[in-house]
């Protein structure tokens, strides 16, 4: 008795049938996945630039004891750690820079699709 409860209750909410509804909600599936697929590639490309990043910064971090190794006085202990800091900080300057960039452009890519694809949703409704 209470399966014939559950399935007139489900009938009663469902009364175009299930493809009917799916077929309504194509265009946002669609947008759905053109919004993934953009989201995915800038994340890719995202990590593929901190990776990058990090690891020019872990070869130049693990090369410095070799550099301070072969210093022979204090003035090229000062430089070697001045080129270090100096090269480290504008590194990390244009990294921070790129990576702002990017997350820029993942919100910008997010929001155009978004949009391109609400305003395709309208134009279908119509």
């Amino acid at each position: 008795m209470a399966e014939k409860t559950n399935r007139e209750a489900s009938n009663w909410m469902v009364p175009f049938g299930v493809d009917a509804i799916i077929e309504m909600q194509r265009p946002a599936f669609a947008a759905m996945a053109e919004a993934n697929t953009r989201l995915y590639e800038s994340i890719a490309a995202a990590n593929r630039e901190w990776t990058s990043f990090v690891n020019q910064r872990l070869k130049e971090d693990l090369a410095m004891p070799q550099q301070l190794a072969e210093c022979k006085s204090l003035q090229d202990l000062y430089r070697v750690y001045a080129q270090f800091f100096q090269n480290a900080c504008s590194q990390y300057q244009s990294g921070l820079e790129q990576m702002t960039k990017l997350s820029q452009s993942i919100t910008e890519t997010a929001l155009q699709t978004l949009q391109s694809s609400s305003d395709a949703a309208i134009r279908t409704k119509h």
